[in-house]
């Protein structure tokens, strides 16, 4: 039996894939880390990122209010902690949703619950005027002929 444990395949890739690879100079990426590896901006503007007129204007309004230099300086900091966590566990972790809470819920349910209600009336309020015998009067001569 560890035999058969031992036994793995390796699947060739076709012809035609390989020599496209090798025409386009695609390389494999190994390790996990270089998958987290940030991708190049192909912009024309590979030496400045946005240029100062392209850039959000700053208004400063009253006296607490960031100006352009201090909110550099905070989206630095920001930056640099994000970074800072994402290096710092070293771990690909992954998170469950958050479950609803039970208000939000039971609103979906009552919503639901009146929906299926409304429904209904308006099903049944139809096929009220169906059996109702004036709306169909072009019918009624072949009714009388029958019985």
């Amino acid at each position: 039996m560890s035999k058969k444990n031992a036994i793995s395949y390796v699947k060739n890739e076709p012809a035609f894939i390989q020599k496209f690879k090798e025409n386009v100079g695609y390389k494999e990426d190994v390790d996990v880390n270089a998958k987290r590896a940030k991708m190049p901006d192909f912009d024309e503007d590979d030496d400045s990122p946005e240029k100062d007129d392209e850039k959000p204007m700053v208004v400063v309004l009253k006296k607490g209010d960031l100006t352009a230099d201090e909110a550099n300086t905070e989206q630095k900091v920001l930056d640099s902690k994000a970074d800072d966590e994402a290096i710092a566990d070293g771990k690909i972790t992954f998170k469950k949703p958050e479950k609803r809470s039970s208000e939000s819920t039971s609103d979906l349910n009552t919503r639901s619950a009146k929906k299926k209600k409304d429904s209904i009336k308006a099903l049944q309020s139809n096929s009220k005027k169906v059996k109702d015998k004036k709306l169909l009067s072009f019918g009624d001569e072949e009714d009388e002929d029958d019985t």
